[in-house]
């Protein structure tokens, strides 16, 4: 629940929960439909500029060997600031680490 909640939270969005002791658990999640305006704040996630870079680029779509390529560093370096990137940003996977982005506008 807590990761589902994390995800919903990137997005903007709201869950409601509704519990019926013993039988079943209703959820319901509600996303917006528009982007974010414009790119919001993401200094509260202490990224460093290459960090930054890294976020920005499978955020739009780029794979480790393009990123690797567009950034001029090896694949290996990638990897390991994605690694950090998912601490800093406390997230579990590439999918969620893209919604937290696309949730402060970053393409």
């Amino acid at each position: 629940m807590g990761r589902l909640q994390r995800r919903v939270q990137a997005l903007a969005g709201r869950m409601e929960i509704d519990l019926l002791q013993g039988w079943a658990a209703d959820i319901s999640v509600t996303l917006p439909l528009d982007p974010p305006a414009g790119p919001g704040d993401v200094s509260g996630w202490n990224l460093g500029s290459r960090e930054l870079e890294v976020l920005q680029l499978p955020a739009a779509g780029q794979r480790n060997r393009n990123i690797a390529a567009a950034l001029n560093i090896s694949e290996n370096t990638v990897k390991f600031h994605v690694r950090n990137l998912f601490r800093k940003l406390q997230v579990a996977s590439r999918s969620e680490a893209i919604a937290l982005a696309h949730s402060r506008g970053l393409r």
